[in-house]
């Protein structure tokens, strides 16, 4: 996981930076391009166009992850930390996101004429167990999976050690993964087929918008201020502090 950098915005207050420390060199990115090139001829070789395009899109989101140092790990350990709670923030506004494109059409099953379904599992013991380790490894990592993979790919070698753990626990988990489905749980549960896509959609919504302030008042009460989570204008701290008014 790559932190995010603090700058000094023209308000007086910390500006949550999406940029890293330094530019990618030159030199870099132009190899880095050049293996992709050869990449996605390969692969056109040997593989319908579609996994092409999947080596593209998988390709372009690295490079928005990378861009926009987006990631789990830094965001909660500055909130519980320091409590800044711009990457935090972030994550809402994306997971509000995700909801509102995805939401239609898992009800209505299809998406571009091809068939879409959630995986929707068992709640119970093994996630929570599961939650906590992952938790713990994903901070003594420094990375959650995106983010050990878009570090690594980012020229951060000490992530090869993070991803090869990564790899083996998963292994390991495999072998016994029965046992832990046969823990107890509440069974699987869905929103959308429970509630109807609009209301499981407001649900979703007025969890994250209530995250989104909670937190919002935490950094507040500590920093007398609340870090933007984007340079936009749109998105400037008087308008998130309405925005949290009416919330």
């Amino acid at each position: 996981m790559i932190d995010a950098t603090m700058t000094p915005p023209p308000t007086g207050l910390p500006h949550f930076s999406a940029q890293p420390d330094a530019g990618p060199k030159r030199s870099a990115v132009l190899a880095a391009s050049v293996v992709g090139v050869l990449l996605c001829i390969a692969i056109a070789s040997v593989a319908p166009a579609k996994h092409v395009l999947l080596f593209l899109t998988g390709t372009a989101l690295g490079g928005v992850l990378y861009q926009s140092v987006f990631g789990f790990t830094s965001a909660f350990r500055v909130l519980l930390a320091d409590r800044r709670s711009a990457g935090f923030r972030a994550q809402m506004v994306m997971l509000g996101a995700a909801c509102l494109l995805l939401f239609p059409p898992l009800a209505g099953g299809t998406l571009w004429g091809q068939p879409l379904t959630g995986f929707v599992s068992p709640v119970g013991v093994s996630v929570m167990v599961g939650a906590f380790l992952f938790g713990i490894g994903m901070q003594l990592g420094g990375g959650c999976a995106s983010g050990t993979l878009y570090a690594l790919g980012g020229g951060s070698t000490r992530m090869l050690v993070t991803l090869l753990f990564f790899i083996v626990g998963s292994v390991v988990g495999v072998t016994h993964l029965a046992w832990w489905e046969q823990l107890p749980s509440i069974g699987p549960v869905s929103l959308i087929a429970g509630l109807g896509w609009p209301w499981a959609l407001g649900l979703n919504l007025a969890v994250f918008a209530a995250a989104y302030a909670f937190v919002s008042r935490l950094e507040r009460a500590r920093h007398g201020g609340v870090v933007p989570i984007s340079a936009w204008p749109a998105w400037s701290f008087r308008t998130r502090s309405e925005a949290a008014k009416l919330v």
